[in-house]
């Protein structure tokens, strides 16, 4: 199994890599609005393609302002300090747990480079993703909220540089 991965820029966004984007994040089912605008938010995107088909993707994206707030983590006095935000991580169920997201996410923080980064996700339900952002040196602050999409509870984790 030949593993590809390709790092976008911002600037060198094509028609092809949004809509293979969006049709990744419905198939995941976690994101509210226009799936087709989400790659737009991104400064750097991530796609690992199989055979030349999308299976795993993630992103450095503007943050997600309402997660600092009182009604989640509880951290509005730091929200001023991120401006970035590791997310949109997803990998096609067929080829979960084999190291994808783990290589999206070190790729994307190594591309990204040095400033404070943020990233929120199920906390108890997507043990795996806690896992990965711990290595990368994220950790968990403020408390948990219940998502608005699904049933889990979310945590915010942040890596300060």
């Amino acid at each position: 199994m030949n593993i590809e991965y390709e790092i976008i820029l911002k600037e060198n966004l094509t028609d092809d890599i949004r809509n293979a984007f969006a049709d990744m994040l419905k198939q995941q089912g976690k994101v509210q609005g226009d799936p087709q605008r989400k790659a737009d938010r991104c400064k750097l995107i991530c796609i690992a393609r199989i055979g030349g088909e999308p299976v795993s993707i993630g992103a450095i994206k503007v943050k997600t302002n309402s997660d600092f707030s009182d009604k989640k983590s509880g951290l509005s006095d730091l929200s001023n300090d991120f401006e970035w935000e590791l997310g949109y991580l997803y990998t096609d169920p067929k080829y979960t747990g084999k190291g994808l997201a783990k290589n999206i996410a070190r790729m994307l923080v190594d591309e990204f480079g040095g400033s404070n980064l943020m990233a929120s996700t199920e906390i108890a339900a997507n043990p795996a993703m806690v896992s990965i952002l711990k290595q990368l040196g994220f950790c968990l602050y403020g408390k948990p909220w219940k998502s608005a999409i699904h049933d889990d509870y979310l945590g915010l984790f942040l890596r300060f540089k």
